[in-house]
């Protein structure tokens, strides 16, 4: 009797053992590998306002679930460089920096970079830049808000850089000087296209960047996103408890610090891109924004937005 009732130890044993390894084998090749990770996005650096908002949007009929999308690494590394190289005419050997993960190729001049292209292997992000047109800080002919425009989306369309999803545009100026001085000085336009994943805007850090100079010559180009694929459909917290966190400042809030008073004017479901690698996030995320008005103490109205995560 004893000998059996050890025996059995021995299996029981033998057997926890077995759904121990198990359980960790799943845990490694199937739940961790597909578990979303939590967003981390930036909080601002200037403090929330304690302050009570008011609500003029809309909780109803919004959305339940969303679609995540899986960020896609690059495929061909070395052909993608070559073919964005091409475009430009840029010609010179890549040299790898295993510090930052990144291709550089370079043309100089006098022993000084004159372009120079930048190439991150974990993204397939990019930043081109003709540094001979950068430091032309005194243009003779510079175009217009709608001119820069125009040139910069013919330039991506005709070199296949330019994404559907990138709809919405904006011009700034790159300057020096100030108005208040007599020295305020445009040098370059640049232009800013921002993206849309099915109708929903796009916040972090997805944009393609046109820096138009002199005679509309192309002095900047960022690629600066990720290729994505749908992953899942997944449930999402409600707004009106994403909410809590706008009213308990635990939401990246842009509203100024000295906002005495603000209003909820609009709940919108969008998504966020990590600055991060692949690896640190792997998801584009979708993101509740509260888009309202706030009053400062001194009487001027401000827009501004809280993002809060949809998934948590």
């Amino acid at each position: 009797m004893k000998l059996k009732s050890t025996n059995i130890h021995k299996i029981m044993k033998i057997f926890i053992f077995i759904i121990t390894i198990a359980l960790i084998e799943i845990y490694f090749f199937y739940i961790r590998p597909n578990r979303i990770p939590p967003l981390k996005i930036p909080m601002p650096g200037n403090e929330i306002p304690e302050i009570n908002y008011k609500i003029a949007a809309r909780f109803d009929n919004l959305p339940v679930e969303a679609m995540v999308y899986r960020f896609k690494k690059p495929e061909n590394v070395e052909k993608e460089i070559e073919s964005v190289a091409k475009i430009f005419g840029l010609k010179g050997e890549k040299e790898y920096w295993p510090v930052w993960r990144e291709y550089i190729m370079r043309e100089e001049i006098n022993g000084k970079p004159s372009r120079i292209l930048t190439y991150q292997v974990d993204t397939g992000r990019w930043i081109y830049t003709d540094n001979r047109e950068l430091g032309n800080n005194d243009p003779r002919n510079l175009p217009s808000d709608e001119e820069a425009k125009k040139i910069a989306l013919d330039f991506l369309k005709k070199n296949g850089i330019y994404d559907k999803r990138f709809i919405y545009c904006g011009v700034t100026d790159d300057s020096s000087g100030s108005p208040l001085t007599n020295d305020y000085k445009v040098h370059h336009k640049r232009v800013h296209f921002y993206p849309a994943v099915a109708g929903k805007p796009v916040y972090g850090v997805s944009r393609i960047v046109v820096l138009v100079g002199d005679n509309g010559k192309i002095v900047e180009v960022y690629k600066w996103y990720k290729e994505i694929e749908e992953y899942k459909k997944v449930k999402i917290v409600s707004a009106e408890k994403a909410f809590e966190k706008v009213k308990n400042r635990k939401s990246s809030n842009s509203i100024n610090p000295m906002a005495k008073s603000a209003t909820i004017k609009e709940v919108v479901l969008a998504y966020w891109e990590d600055a991060g690698t692949i690896e640190e996030q792997p998801y584009l995320q979708p993101v509740w924004v509260f888009v309202g008005e706030a009053v400062t103490e001194d009487g001027k109205v401000e827009k501004f937005d809280a993002i809060v995560p949809a998934i948590e």
